[in-house]
This record gives structure tokens, C-alpha cells and sequence, in this order.
């Protein structure tokens, strides 16, 4: 089985001088890996050297391996079969112009070179807007990597360091030395025939005396992993392109090795179509000129000093959705948007403008192109001679570097606090990485929008094979170590998987902000440096054992988690109180002195914003507020306000119209999870009291969980359907606090209460019973905090009904500070 094999090929030894070579997930033996091992194989010095190639199915056909049969040391291996894995887990030296798959984990004994393969003219990684999550697995090799191979300076700046964000925890090395697959191009007359002789015999037909025009467009597409089918695009434009050109030029197709596969409907093409399987710079060296789109190719082309155009008829919006780095007034060609225009510019491409914009180009990005980086590759890895090139190895900066898992980003108060607590860090300080789940579920692309755009994405994909049966795979989230957790194969497990997420990636602090799973408490006390803490949002003690419908949910696996403590520098409650909470009851899993706390931080301009509308003068507040219903409320602002300001408002007349209109009585209102820990049922109760007394009162409950279908029961038995009102989840609830005259938490204990924060910042009236740690959310004199049982808190209910409920104004920026001061130093911040 597969994750018998991948976790097997951690445990045996690594063969030395064995060299695997991937390019584009098996699609061929070409690239720069290509490069590197025809330099390698034709070497007197590498003799002892085995080399491995990796091909996808539909290659293992391709010339390459019947050149190579006899060869004693040279194979092949099917991508993603089991051999492959082994391959991948055993060779000594890795190379790969694209990514390894989600299973590969770099072991410490492997030298893994990711080529690349090319300068970017397209925006990448973080550039990307919204991009983030499409780096995952690239940002996971890049740090994987011991070099990473460059062009020129311009992409290991603006691509490697600047749109990956490598600056800060890459640990490998950058050699800007060229690439080998350019070597291809310097060929002479003679390898020209040769060339020519190749593409013939793949069925490519070029007449004797044509020159060549190679039109090779790039993929297109929002993502990578789903590019746009445009090939009847493409070979209409070819067939055009070539009656323009006419009997004297031969137009050849060299496709994308993404979307080389969406050729096969289109046997017309198939004459001029460049296999696969041949290097694209095998087949620029023949080109006489090059037409493309927003292809790389012609960075490397442009070495050559030829004919360039750029076909992009849909410039402004290619641009608008993806993005280029350089402006289109100094690529190396002319601009042109129709088949004759390309044909005129590459047949007439003799201008001194356009000689010199390839000459100012080739200056920038071509410095390396002279036909000797495969050797100079070969020197830096095999040799260990690095003096002589430009290898960079110092990617270390001033500011301070923290990975941070958030949780599994429910719709909860461990979500929102960890939203505002990213949102209130200082970037110029902070270098902040978030490793997360991938995936698109609506909660994880809402969290993503809401966090600063400065902070490094780290999507977790993949699993984590360790050579279980797939019974204790799923029975334990992909492992369950039980007692176990910090034994040695635990920890070695651990660190695999670390290794496996961030590579050889260090930071300074290492965060666990959910404190509730086992899997990422693993990963993170496996971390190889820098301070670990993780954190407690609740009572622990009592978290491990409560019931719900006679099961104890969270006791196998805080216990997991509880086991971790002790590779943890600190462990972080959320309220001073809570802290000595847990420090008492979980002090045989960790010293007392790692125990500490770090408040929640809020979001006040966040919760004001959304829990009433912002307007631009009391004309419109007051036009608002006599709004008789949403059309009217509405209308009286479209003309004088902000879009957003509209949007507000709608968002808030909407909610309240619908759980919360117009009573002469008292609302009260409370969220949370109907979980036990909460006890709505006292809540509910103690209303009940209250109605009888205000039968114009109402009660909002927001949130769902295990127990709203029994607390829907008490509300029927009580009489109370139509006074008591259950929303569910409500992505902003904050017009309800607005619209409430009291907020109520009824829990038998809490962390620290996200609602308390935002209660305080709106400014509604709270009444709370009195579970351990409310005083380090509520003071006496912000709220009335009552004793633990129906009656106490239905007499606190009813000092509403009289204006009884003590308020103080709650200066949320102070609070702030004081909250991020405390993270600081939680986590063992300067």
C-alpha cells in the first residue's frame, strides 16, 4: 500500500550516489533536471552515479528510455507508483523543475536542488492576489530545498524572495548561476541538423530550406491547477499565422506541459505539434523567431538574439485577473493582437528599437547564458565548489518570525480572537507565517479574507503517513499515540511531518493557538527551533470530562494534547484566572512554570462598524433612525452615503427586522455553541421567570451544536415558542447586540468570552453568572455577575426590566494593548 511505502522509505537507508530526476510531475525528461542529467551521464567523473528518472505513463514510451535501455545506470520509474515513492525516500540527491507531491518529505541525509524553470513575467506566489493558497505546495518544496536554482538576480528578488516570501526562514541556498537547460540553445550549425533530424522523426514536418516560427503559449487560467482549455483558440491562430507567413516559414506549436494534454482533440495540429518529451530550448535552438504570449520562454529565447513577438490579444484582462512584473513597452518584441501583425513583426523585426530592447533585456536576465551552467550546477552540488558563483545563503531580516496554526477555524471565539490578534500584530516587526488545513470551504476562504494580506500562507496539504493500518489512520485523526505521544516514534513521526510541512524552515516562535488537537500539538513540538507555546481557551480540567449525550468527546484527545505539554516552552491561557485553573489541575504534565496567560485581543472598530451603521452626518443617522422599515431606512440613505455604508445598513436592518423587531419589552440576548459547558438550559428557565413578569420580553439565542434540539423541547414545554427565537450561526450578529437590552452568558465555566469583549465594546448591558475566570472578563462594576444557579440569574435578568444593571465605559484600545504586550510575552518575545 501506499502509505506503508511512503512511510517505509523514511526508515531505510538513503543510497548514496543515487541521483532522481523529476520534471513537471513525470511529463517528460526535459527541463533543466534533463539538462543536469545528460551533463552528469556523459561525465568520465560521475561514472559511480545512478541516475533515476521519474515519467507519467503516457511517457514512459518517449525516446529517452530507448536511448538509455542497455544503460546499467539509468532507469525509470512510473510517477506515483511504489517504486517512485521508494525512489523518492532513498535517492541521495533529488532534482525537480516543478514540485514533489504532497507525500515527499525531504530526509535530513538527501540534497534536494529545485531548478525551477523560468523567469517569471506573470506574477507569482503572494503576488498573486488571493494566491496564497496556490503556493502550498510550492512554498512547501522551496523550503525543502537545499539550493534553488536562478537565472539572474531579477528572479531571485522579485520571485523567490520578494512573491514566496523566502526572506526570513529559508535555510537552503539560492545559486544564481544560470540555467542548464539553456545550455540547449548554443548548438552550431551541426546540432541545428541534428535537431531538425529529431523533430522529423517525430512525425513534425519541415520542409528542407523553411525557417522556423514557434509560437509556444503558456497556460492560462485563475490557478495552476485548473488552467483554461484554449486550444481551438491556439490552432486557429497557428493555421492563420501560417498562411500569413506563407511556403518560406514552417509555424511549429510547443505547448505548456500543463495543457499539453488538451491537445489530443485537435489531430490537425499534430504535424507541427513538438512532442512532449523534447526540451522546449532544444527546439528554440532551431527557431528563427519566437511568437508567445505571456510565456518565460522568451527570456531564455532572447539569449540567442532573435526575432520576438507577443501575441496578447487579451492583455487587459489577463492582466486585470493574474498580473505581470515588467511593463509591456521594454519585453523584447513587439506587441501584437492578429495573426498578420505577428507575422509582419517577426519578418520585419530589424528596428534599432527593437534591437536594442533585446539587448537592454538580454543585460538584465541573460547574464549566465553562456552555455556552461549545467557545469557550473554540477560543481556547486557534486563538488561542493560554491566560491566562485553567487550563492546566497543569508536570508535572515530584522524582524521577529512566528508560525501560528489558528485551529480548524469554526465559526467560534478561538477563530475571532485569533482573526483580531493577526490583525493587531506590528508587520514591520512581526514576520508572521500561518499554517492552516487547506481547503475551500467557506469558513477557511472567509478566514483568509480577514487576516492581514502581509502574513505568509503555509497550507497544510497531504497526509501524514506513518505506516499505520488505514483502521488507526482514521480511528485516531491519522494517528492516536494515546500515552504514547512522546515516545520515540512519536517523535520521530512528529518530526517527519514537520519536516514534510515546512521543510527545513526555522522561526522564533512556534504557536499553537487552538490547543484542542492532537495532530498540530504533535507537529509543533517537533519544531526544530526556536519557542514553543500553545494555547488553553478554556478550562481544561473540566473540558476533558464533560458529557454530552453520554459521550466524553474531547477526553481522548486532550489528553493527546496534554501529553505534548511538556515540549512546549509555554503553555498559554487566555485569563490570568484560567491560567491558575489549568496550571493546577495539568501540572503533572508540565512544570508550573511554563504555565502563563495572554488575554484575547478584540476588534472594536470591527464590532462598532458592524453592529451600527457609520454615518457621515446626524442628518443621515437620524433619517436612519426613523426609518419605519428596511425600504424606507434604505432609501433615505442611497443618495448621500458611501456604498459601504449602505451595505451596513441593509446588513443590519436585515438581521434585526428579521430576529429582533420593534417590542415594548426587554430583549435579551446570548451566542455561543449550544454545548453543555454553556448550560442555556438555565438560561432559558431563568427567563422563563422573567416572562411571567414582562410577557413583552423576548430571548435571542444565536449559534446551533449538540444540544439545540433538547433546548428547542424546554422551550416548548415551557410555553415560550414564540418569545424565545433561535437564529443558528449568524456570520454578524453584532446588529443583535446592538438591538438587545441585556446580553447573558449562563456557563458553568469559560475561557475568556469573545461575546463578554464585544458586549462591552457596543455598549449593551451584561449579566453573567459567576464561573471561574468572568471577573478577568467583567468587573463588578462593568456588569452584575450572579451566582451559578436559575433563580440567582433570573434575578439578575430582572435588574434590566428596571435599568439595575451596572455599566462602565470600556476602553478597548488600552485593553489592547495590554492584551498584545501579554502575547509578547507569552510566547518569549523581545
Amino acid at each position: 500500500m501506499k502509505s506503508e511505502t511512503v512511510a517505509r522509505s523514511r526508515r531505510l537507508p538513503v543510497r548514496k550516489n543515487t541521483v532522481l530526476y523529476e520534471s513537471n510531475s513525470g511529463r517528460g525528461a526535459v527541463c533543466n533536471p534533463e539538462a543536469v542529467f545528460r551533463g552528469l551521464v556523459t561525465s568520465s567523473d560521475y561514472k559511480h552515479l545512478t541516475h533515476i528518472w521519474v515519467l507519467d505513463d503516457e511517457s514512459l514510451d518517449d525516446p529517452i528510455v530507448r536511448e538509455f535501455k542497455t544503460a546499467k545506470n539509468v532507469r525509470f520509474v512510473r510517477y506515483k507508483s511504489l517504486a517512485y515513492y521508494r525512489a523518492l525516500g532513498t535517492s541521495q540527491y533529488l532534482f525537480n523543475n516543478s514540485t514533489f507531491p504532497p507525500e515527499f518529505a525531504k530526509r535530513p541525509e538527501q540534497t534536494y536542488v529545485n531548478t525551477w524553470h523560468g523567469t517569471p513575467l506573470k506574477k507569482m506566489g503572494y503576488d498573486v492576489v488571493d494566491g496564497g493558497p496556490d503556493t502550498r505546495n510550492i512554498i512547501r518544496n522551496f523550503l525543502a530545498a537545499d539550493y534553488i536554482l536562478s537565472p539572474n538576480e531579477f528572479t531571485t528578488t522579485k520571485m523567490l524572495r520578494e512573491a514566496y516570501r523566502l526572506d526570513g526562514i529559508f535555510r537552503g541556498k539560492i545559486a544564481e548561476v544560470g540555467y542548464p537547460r539553456v545550455d540547449a540553445q548554443f548548438v552550431g550549425d551541426l546540432g541545428r541538423t541534428r535537431v531538425l533530424g529529431q523533430l522529423r522523426e517525430q512525425g513534425v514536418h519541415i520542409s528542407e530550406d523553411a525557417k522556423i516560427a514557434l509560437f509556444a503559449p503558456t497556460w492560462k487560467g485563475a490557478s495552476f491547477y485548473d488552467p483554461l482549455d484554449e486550444m481551438e483558440g491556439i490552432s486557429r491562430f497557428v493555421d492563420e499565422l501560417q498562411a500569413q507567413l506563407g511556403s518560406g516559414w514552417r509555424v511549429l506549436l510547443k505547448l505548456h506541459q500543463r495543457v499539453v494534454e488538451q491537445a489530443v482533440d485537435y489531430p490537425d495540429i499534430k504535424d507541427r505539434l513538438v512532442p512532449n518529451h523534447i526540451p522546449a530550448n532544444v527546439a528554440l535552438s532551431v527557431a528563427d523567431a519566437l511568437i508567445t504570449d505571456y510565456s518565460s520562454i522568451f527570456y531564455d529565447y532572447q539569449a540567442l538574439d532573435r526575432p520576438i513577438c507577443f501575441y496578447i490579444p487579451d492583455f487587459e484582462t489577463y492582466s486585470e485577473y493574474r498580473g505581470v512584473y515588467q511593463d509591456p513597452k521594454t519585453w523584447p518584441g513587439p506587441i501584437v493582437s492578429t495573426p498578420k501583425a505577428a507575422a509582419d513583426a517577426i519578418t520585419a523585426d530589424t528596428s534599432e528599437q527593437s534591437v536594442k530592447r533585446r539587448s537592454d533585456a538580454r543585460g538584465t536576465y541573460n547574464e549566465h547564458d553562456d552555455g556552461r551552467a549545467t557545469q557550473r550546477v554540477i560543481d556547486i552540488v557534486f563538488k561542493g565548489n560554491t566560491v566562485p558563483y553567487k550563492i546566497i545563503s543569508d536570508f535572515s531580516t530584522d524582524k521577529t518570525s512566528i508560525v501560528l496554526y489558528p485551529g480548524g477555524l469554526l465559526p467560534n471565539g478561538i477563530t475571532t480572537s485569533v482573526i483580531n490578534l493577526l490583525n493587531s500584530l506590528d508587520y514591520d516587526k512581526f514576520d508572521v507565517s500561518l499554517a492552516y488545513a487547506h481547503g475551500n470551504k467557506p469558513r477557511v476562504i472567509d478566514f483568509l479574507a480577514r487576516i492581514d494580506s502581509r502574513i505568509r500562507l503555509l497550507p497544510r496539504i497531504g497526509r501524514f503517513y506513518t505506516g499505520k493500518t488505514p483502521v488507526e489512520q482514521v480511528m485516531g485523526t491519522e494517528f492516536a499515540w494515546g500515552p504514547e505521544a512522546r515516545s520515540s516514534r512519536a517523535r520521530k513521526d512528529f518530526r517527519d511531518e514537520w519536516r514534510r510541512c515546512f521543510g527545513d524552515a526555522e522561526f522564533d516562535h512556534v504557536v499553537d493557538f487552538s490547543g484542542y488537537g492532537p495532530l498540530w500539538a504533535g507537529i509543533f513540538s517537533a519544531a526544530p527551533s526556536g519557542h514553543k507555546s500553545i494555547w488553553q481557551h478554556n478550562d481544561l480540567v473540566s473540558e476533558v470530562s464533560k458529557e454530552i449525550e453520554g459521550s466524553t468527546p474531547h477526553s481522548r484527545r486532550l489528553n493527546q494534547v496534554f501529553d505534548l505539554y511538556n515540549d512546549f516552552d509555554s503553555v498559554v491561557a487566555v485569563s490570568p484566572t484560567l491560567r491558575d485553573i489549568n496550571a493546577t489541575g495539568l501540572q503533572h504534565f508540565a512544570p508550573r512554570t511554563h504555565f502563563t496567560f495572554a488575554r484575547n485581543i478584540i476588534d472594536g472598530e470591527r464590532v462598532l462598524e458592524r453592529a451600527r451603521p457609520s454615518f457621515e452626518s446626524l442628518q443621515e443617522q437620524q433619517q436612519f433612525e426613523a426609518g419605519t422599515d428596511l425600504g424606507v431606512a434604505v432609501r433615505s440613505l442611497i443618495r448621500s452615503s458611501s456604498p459601504e455604508t449602505v451595505a451596513h445598513a441593509v446588513e443590519h436592518e436585515a438581521l434585526v427586522a428579521q430576529y429582533a423587531p420593534p417590542t415594548k419589552g426587554k430583549t435579551f440576548l446570548t451566542i455561543g455553541r449550544m454545548s453543555p459547558e454553556k448550560n442555556q438550559a438555565r438560561m432559558i428557565n431563568a427567563f422563563a421567570q422573567i416572562h411571567r413578569e414582562s410577557p413583552d420580553s423576548r430571548l435571542i439565542i444565536v449559534g446551533d451544536g449538540p444540544l439545540e434540539t433538547s433546548l428547542k423541547t424546554l422551550v416548548s414545554s415551557l410555553g415560550l415558542a414564540d418569545s424565545v427565537v433561535f437564529t443558528g450561526q449568524i456570520p454578524n450578529p453584532f446588529p443583535l447586540y446592538a438591538a438587545a437590552d441585556c446580553f447573558v452568558l449562563s456557563s458553568d465555566y469559560e475561557g475568556q468570552p469573545m461575546v463578554i469583549l464585544e458586549s462591552l465594546v457596543v455598549g449593551v448591558p451584561i449579566v453573567s453568572t459567576r464561573f471561574a475566570s468572568i471577573t478577568d472578563a467583567l468587573s463588578s462594576k462593568e456588569g452584575l455577575i450572579v451566582d451559578r444557579d436559575t433563580d440567582a440569574l433570573a434575578h439578575g435578568m430582572k435588574a434590566v426590566l428596571t435599568d439595575d444593571v451596572p455599566q462602565a465605559s470600556f476602553d478597548w484600545r488600552a485593553y489592547n494593548q495590554a492584551a498584545i504586550n501579554e502575547f509578547r510575552l507569552a510566547i518569549g518575545a523581545r
